[in-house]
């Protein structure tokens, strides 16, 4: 018997041809899959990975800080002694002010020797001593006293007093029977009967409007 070779059908080529083809996409689509997968994998892995590496610079930088906190701040040098810790309060700004003196040629009565009879018989009769205040006034009757200090103004409205007075700056009579002695006076004002003012300094104003009076310094008494 012999064999006769048959050419190949075309459909069956044909066939053959597509079972290859498509065995070739088939492992061509898996290659595929598989390397898109893994370059997949590899970008994923690569974003994780650069936060990571941000996140690092944060934290070193953060560390400078906590290593600067351990070194102590340097502190002021207090002051060694008290003197330098605060200024020293000057002696002279709560002391009050003293007041000057007179000058001597302003009151020279201050210094005089009181020598007037009159003077010194009617100042042992005197038993009261008071202090000067700037404005006086003598209302008492029969009143004797002695008046120690500056008086600014003092006035003698009451009869029959008798008064001792360092310094007036005015004096003003308008009682009757009044004798004042006063060392240094500025200004006499008298409006009273029977008055009698004696002074030690320099020789005051003196305007009289009064009825048998008599103004005159220490020793100098009239006849």
């Amino acid at each position: 018997m012999s064999l006769t070779t048959r050419p190949l059908n075309h459909r069956r080529a044909a066939a053959v041809v597509l079972v290859s083809l498509s065995l070739t996409g088939i492992s061509a689509c898996s290659v595929s899959i598989g390397g898109g997968s893994t370059d997949e994998g590899t970008a994923a892995t690569a974003s994780q990975e650069a936060p990571s590496t941000e996140q690092a610079a944060p934290a070193s930088q953060s560390a400078t800080p906590a290593n600067s906190s351990q070194t102590p701040p340097a502190r002021a040098t207090a002051p060694s002694t008290p003197e330098q810790a605060a200024p020293a309060a000057s002696t002279d700004a709560g002391a009050p002010e003293a007041s000057a003196p007179p000058a001597a040629g302003g009151r020279p009565g201050a210094q005089a020797t009181i020598s007037d009879s009159d003077w010194l018989s009617d100042l042992e009769s005197v038993d009261r001593t008071v202090s000067a205040t700037p404005s006086m006034l003598l209302d008492k009757l029969n009143d004797e006293v002695r008046i120690e200090g500056d008086v600014e103004n003092l006035t003698v409205s009451a009869d029959n007093v008798t008064v001792f007075v360092d310094y007036v700056g005015l004096l003003t009579i308008t009682g009757t029977n009044a004798e004042v002695y006063v060392k240094d006076v500025d200004r006499v004002v008298v409006k009273g009967t029977n008055a009698d003012v004696v002074w030690a300094g320099n020789t005051p104003k003196v305007e009289d409007f009064g009825r048998n009076t008599e103004t005159r310094q220490q020793g100098s008494k009239s006849d």
